[in-house]
């Protein structure tokens, strides 16, 4: 039962970011868009929007397949549930470490 509900888990977050990854775009990313629905209007009119969008919607799409490429690594390389889990759940940061590097680089050098 515990795996059940896990794995039910694993398929909501993966379609959270797969819908993230397809629903965002130009109309509405000045109400979603953490960051760019505050930004002053100065700020937005220098923002590359479209070039930005490209690469949060394709980063996000990509990351729909993360949480169960990263559980099937844990489960092969680690036995004890416990330990699976803390792993598991300690990978699902290492993409947003990246998300936050990548798009302060896209902001700064449009």
């Amino acid at each position: 039962m515990q795996m059940t509900i896990f794995y039910i888990t694993i398929s909501f977050i993966s379609l959270v970011y797969l819908l993230i990854g397809i629903g965002i775009n130009e109309k509405n990313a000045k109400y979603l868009l953490a960051g760019y629905n505050t930004a002053s209007e100065d700020f937005k009119k220098n923002f590359n929007l479209k070039k930005y969008l490209l690469f949060f919607k394709s980063f996000f799409i990509k990351l729909s397949l993360f949480p169960w490429l990263s559980w099937l690594f844990s489960s092969l390389l680690i036995k004890p549930d416990p330990t699976k889990l803390l792993v598991w759940s300690s990978l699902q940061i290492i993409p947003f470490i990246y998300l936050i590097k990548k798009s302060t680089e896209k902001i700064w050098n449009n």
